[in-house]
């Protein structure tokens, strides 16, 4: 069971920077994306990848809080956007999502491996789901990113 864990944080690094399985990580897809790039919109109820990465940053929070036996939410809202949409704030931003995904890693990296399959703060979810639907909420959101990186 502990290398079920050792997979779980595998597949978290390589989305993150990594040799992903899908073929990029975030690493790949942030590189080159300025402030003015990320803070841009399509449509009218589109989401920027600056917000993107703040929702990233939300949940994946979230999921450490969870982890940890607690259903509390983060203390932040979730696509929350400084009031400056310049560079010093983006890269703010991409650190937090570093530092996110650090929390996230060792929150994992410390989590007994004989609780995955019991059930997590959230009923009906075990923290086997929890983990894994992260991961792919990650890389849900990191298409979108690849997208509007793609068209602006």
């Amino acid at each position: 069971m502990p290398n079920e864990i050792n997979r779980i944080l595998k597949l978290f690094a390589d989305l993150q920077h990594g040799d992903c399985w899908i073929g990029l990580n975030f690493k790949e897809v942030l590189h080159g994306v300025d402030a003015v790039k990320a803070s841009k919109v399509i449509g009218e109820e589109g989401n920027s990848i600056w917000m993107l990465v703040s929702h990233l940053i939300y949940w994946r929070t979230t999921v450490v809080n969870r982890l940890t036996g607690s259903d509390n939410p983060p203390p932040f809202k979730d696509f929350s956007l400084p009031s400056e949409l310049n560079e010093a704030n983006w890269k703010q931003v991409l650190h937090d999502f570093e530092a996110a995904y650090h929390l996230l890693r060792n929150a994992i990296h410390r989590f007994n491996p004989e609780n995955l399959y019991k059930e997590s703060p959230r009923q009906g979810q075990t923290y086997y789901e929890l983990v894994m639907g992260c991961l792919q909420h990650d890389a849900y959101h990191m298409g979108q990113m690849m997208v509007l990186k793609k068209a602006l």
